[in-house]
């Protein structure tokens, strides 16, 4: 069975599932179910966005919606947890898991199905500390203070899957277990979440309550996501025990890791999800100590025995059948051309599965019980945010630590903080343009002054349009994930990609700028040129850009795809994430005599190709940063034929003292005398399919495969920085990240300059 793990939705059920589909025709296979761990943003209209616990700015109806309305169906069948932005009051109608939506259906605040012969559990909502031991007191319409505390986790929800005893095959939380850092990789993660390093040392990064379920259930697979990012790890649960595979993912953003494909043992469908009898047990147990208002549920007088209730449970199946009861539709929907009333508070809704639900356990609604939540509602505690409580200050927390360093991660973030300032220059331009309006008819000679002003200033200052971080967020949401994802499917197949689409941005950006210009094909171009003859990785580019016309025709730019494309080459291989900004366009200008004063052979000098990066805007530091690319790649015997000589016999003999003499021999054996012309070698000869730091240290062991490569650890003024990267690689990784931002910066067009092609290799008509 091939199961879809998304991370956080954020209601952006279209481009996930565009994005399955395409994942689909590439790999010619079949997804048979989809889970999302929270945050999936179930808002049916207007009103639910009230339940929605975000920033007004982060408000808007996404895409949830026309599934709900039947405007479209869903793939592949969906199952969900909540996380903590959710339209909680449409969840609480599901308390117990039911629809959401035709084929996506919600686990419950916790809950047990089967899909297929597998056991599938979840948990939904975050941790905190000072609610987990209250009942679920809270109904809508939600205060200040409950809108945030109905996502929280409860003991009751928790106690209900500890007394689960058949396997659990996949569990789903929102938040992390706590602890999970430490079965995994926590160094790689701070590099990229630095912020996580403190919580991770003090034991407080993660949820108490999913490490109680994790060393419980101790399933095979459990999948989370709000921190995020992505994030792997492999729990073993005592000696010869069974292990669980923990697997975080991030936000479907652009670039972002929210997506993985688990391929999973099971029974032949065809699969849909039922109803699973030991939880329903468990449910007819527990509902009995329900506890509505902010008391504890009290487990003291519970009765475990399950045998009983297993036995009623597996009879009432066998007369109705496990298939979960229909969908139904029981409020207005989104209409995008008109606005839906924002009424009062009208009163609860009872939703029919619920109902359904419940009779079938035999068991009472208790959902819109309101003896607590009217007067919480109502009482003046309820319009306090911040300052002095009553005496049940304790009781209702009206700060959620969880939600508020979750905002400031998602705030202070470089691009987030793009995209925040660009919001803030067009409404600056806006409200100038009402203004001056305003001004023109109160004082046209004071108006006309400043429109001088005005012109004179851009006339002498450069043109505003340059590239910037999320370029593509609004006009072509999934270009980078695009672009990412033909990376990931080519370099998977052929590994040698990845050290292709390196050198092909290289030699993009050091003729005419990163312009793509190297793609055009023709007599006369740069593509013509022998000494690009080599070059390589076009089909990658070529394909992201065919897919990316589909969606998103005559938007990305070849540019951008190849400085992307090359970007994604490296972290595939192991090496540094690197966030660049886009928005480059396109060169009309591709000529062949351009190519060879602007681009390094691998016989130059340190000072020619200092000079060379100096003419590009690159350092000393650069040239040496940026030959570290030389650790992935494959290179023809013709590259470093200079440093050895043929002989009256027509064997070769070293005569460059800088190469050290075994790895001359070894070289010799693969390319003697007059090789075949299509020969190549790895230019990394110990890990050349991984991004790393060796090709430093072949520096220092004389095992630099061109002449350029070994001058930079024989010239003084390069030595010290390629010995420092051969002993610290998280050093030239964070060097490395610089630099290329910077490469791939060199003469960008953006604005009006250059176009948008259609298809990469030709200029548009």
């Amino acid at each position: 069975m091939k199961i879809a793990v998304e991370g956080c939705m954020h209601g952006d059920l279209d481009n996930v599932y565009k994005t399955l589909k395409y994942y689909e025709r590439v790999h010619d296979t079949k997804i048979d179910l989809l889970l999302c761990c929270g945050d999936f943003q179930a808002v049916r209209n207007e009103k639910d966005l009230e339940s929605l616990n975000v920033p007004p700015k982060y408000r808007s109806m996404n895409s949830f919606w026309k599934y709900y309305s039947g405007e479209e169906v869903a793939p592949y069948p969906t199952i969900f947890i909540g996380g903590n932005h959710e339209a909680s009051n449409y969840l609480w109608e599901l308390y117990y898991g039911g629809w959401a939506a035709p084929n996506i259906y919600f686990l419950g605040f916790s809950g047990v199905v089967k899909f297929g012969n597998l056991r599938i559990g979840g948990l939904s909502g975050i941790y905190n500390a000072r609610n987990y031991h209250l009942g679920h007191f809270e109904r809508p319409p939600y205060n200040e203070s409950t809108i945030r505390s109905i996502y929280h986790v409860r003991e009751y929800d928790v106690q209900k899957l500890m007394q689960v005893e058949e396997p659990i095959d996949i569990f789903l939380s929102h938040d992390w277990p706590l602890g999970i850092t430490d079965c995994g990789n926590w160094k790689q993660l701070v590099r990229f979440k630095p912020f996580f390093e403190k919580e991770i040392q003090e034991k407080t990064l993660g949820s108490k309550a999913a490490a109680e379920l994790l060393q419980k259930l101790k399933p095979p697979y459990w999948f989370s996501a709000h921190l995020h990012c992505k994030f792997a790890a492999r729990v073993q649960h005592g000696e010869g025990g069974p292990v669980t595979n923990f697997l975080a993912l991030d936000k479907c953003l652009p670039g972002r890791k929210f997506l993985q494909i688990v391929e999973i043992e099971s029974a032949l469908g065809p699969y849909e999800i039922q109803y699973d009898e030991e939880w329903l047990a468990i449910t007819r147990r527990f509902n009995s100590i329900f506890p509505l208002t902010r008391e504890r549920a009290n487990f003291r007088g519970l009765h475990l025995d399950m045998q009983d209730c297993r036995q009623w449970v597996r009879t009432k199946l066998l007369e109705k059948g496990a298939i979960p009861f229909v969908f139904s539709r029981m409020v207005p929907c989104y209409d995008p051309s008109k606005s839906v009333s924002s009424s009062s508070f009208q009163g609860y809704t009872r939703n029919p599965q619920t109902e359904s639900l419940l009779q079938f356990l035999e068991l009472p609604y208790l959902l819109d019980n309101m003896t607590e939540s009217s007067e919480v509602s109502n009482s003046p505690v309820s319009s306090i945010h911040r300052g002095s409580l009553d005496h049940n200050s304790e009781d209702i927390p009206l700060d959620d630590e969880d939600e508020s360093e979750e905002v400031a991660e998602d705030d202070t973030t470089f691009s987030s903080m793009v995209k925040l300032l660009l919001q803030q220059k067009k409404k600056a331009q806006t409200l100038m343009e009402d203004r001056l309006t305003a001004l023109s008819s109160r004082s046209p000679v004071l108006y006309h002054f400043l429109i001088l002003v005005i012109a004179f200033y851009k006339a002498t200052c450069p043109s505003g349009a340059q590239l910037s971080f999320g370029f593509y967020s609004v006009a072509c949401p999934s270009a980078e994930f695009t672009v990412r994802n033909t990376v990931r499917t080519a370099s998977s197949r052929d590994p040698t990609i990845p050290g292709k689409l390196l050198r092909l941005v290289f030699h993009d950006c050091f003729v005419e700028g990163c312009d793509a210009s190297v793609l055009l094909q023709g007599n006369g171009t740069e593509r013509s040129d022998p000494a690009n003859g080599s070059l390589d990785g076009y089909s990658v580019i070529d394909s992201a850009k065919r897919v990316l016309e589909f969606f998103c025709p005559e938007t990305v730019s070849c540019a951008d795809i190849v400085a992307l494309a090359a970007r994604d080459a490296v972290e595939f291989a192991g090496g540094p994430a690197v966030q660049i900004p886009t928005g480059r366009r396109d060169g009309k200008v591709s000529s062949a005599s351009n190519v060879r004063p602007n681009i390094i052979d691998t016989s130059f000098t340190i000072n020619e190709m200092t000079k060379l990066f100096s003419s590009k805007g690159l350092s000393l530091d650069d040239l040496v940063i940026l030959s570290g690319a030389h650790t992935i790649g494959r290179a023809h015997c013709s590259a470093f034929s200079d440093r050895f000589k043929e002989d009256s016999k027509g064997k070769l003999t070293l005569i460059d003292a800088s190469l050290d003499g075994t790895y001359a021999e070894e070289l010799m054996k693969q390319c003697p005398a007059q090789p075949n012309p299509s020969t190549t070698v790895n230019t990394d000869p110990e890990t050349s399919s991984l991004f790393d730091n060796q090709y430093y240290k072949n520096l220092m062991s004389k095992k630099g495969l061109f002449q350029s490569d070994s001058v930079l650890f024989s010239d003084d003024r390069t030595r010290e920085l390629a010995e420092n990267f051969a002993n610290d690689q998280f050093s030239f990784f964070n060097s490395w990240s610089r630099s290329f931002v910077k490469l791939t910066n060199i003469g960008v067009k953006t604005g009006d300059e250059g176009e948008i092609r259609v298809s990469c290799s030709s200029l548009n008509a």
